[in-house]
């Protein structure tokens, strides 16, 4: 019985042990996953009609009465994100495969300042986004900049259905901060997967772009 015990507990830690190892972080990392020589670290910077700006607006006001009116832009609520490819070790003699992007996620996650403020659904997107390795022995990274969605108008138009109805804040208190997780996933050339991810931060509510 004591040899069985021992020989089982040695089982469990071993396997524990190889979990610590192998979980997370694969070579690759920080920021990205999967066994394909490269490293992937990203940036999101949110735009919205041209401009980089994190404040994400959820009311279409009349700018202008008018006659004609004139009303705001009122659209969704992009991000531009650059991925550095850098690779794994510069004294590899072998050329990594070429990278494709295949789909996205958005989890959305209320900041300490906004935690009575409404959940926003996560998004999945598909796009294709080829990303090229660094020449072997380059500690050069290869830059790739691409655009993504922030807050589509679907999510816009829920969050302040959601403000309006009492559920959550007080309607006065519309603008609430947020913080986006990006998910990228995605095979190389020889179809290894890799995942990474980025995050940006942003406040949503009401305001005003008549200006521009």
């Amino acid at each position: 019985m004591t040899h069985r015990y021992y020989s089982l507990l040695f089982i469990l830690l071993f396997s524990l042990s190889q979990m610590s190892c192998g979980g997370g972080s694969q070579p690759g990392a920080p920021g990205s996953h999967g066994d394909t020589g490269v490293i992937l670290d990203a940036t999101v910077i949110p735009f919205y009609n041209g401009a980089n700006t994190s404040n994400v607006d959820v009311v279409q006001d009349i700018c202008d009465p008018g006659p004609p009116p004139v009303v705001e832009i009122f659209t969704d609520h992009g991000a531009t994100v650059t991925v550095a490819a850098t690779l794994l070790s510069p004294t590899i003699n072998v050329q990594p495969g070429t990278l494709f992007i295949e789909q996205y996620t958005v989890d959305y996650y209320r900041s300490s300042d906004s935690v009575g403020a409404p959940p926003i659904l996560s998004e999945r997107r598909f796009d294709t986004v080829v990303i090229t390795p660094p020449a072997v022995g380059s500690t050069v990274p290869n830059l790739v900049t691409f655009s993504a969605m922030l807050v589509d108008l679907p999510r816009k138009d829920q969050y302040l259905t959601d403000i309006l109805s009492g559920q959550f804040n007080n309607p006065f208190a519309l603008i609430n901060n947020y913080t986006a997780v990006f998910t990228f996933y995605g095979k190389n050339q020889y179809g290894k997967d890799f995942s990474f991810t980025a995050s940006t931060n942003f406040a949503i509510g009401h305001y005003d772009y008549c200006g521009g």
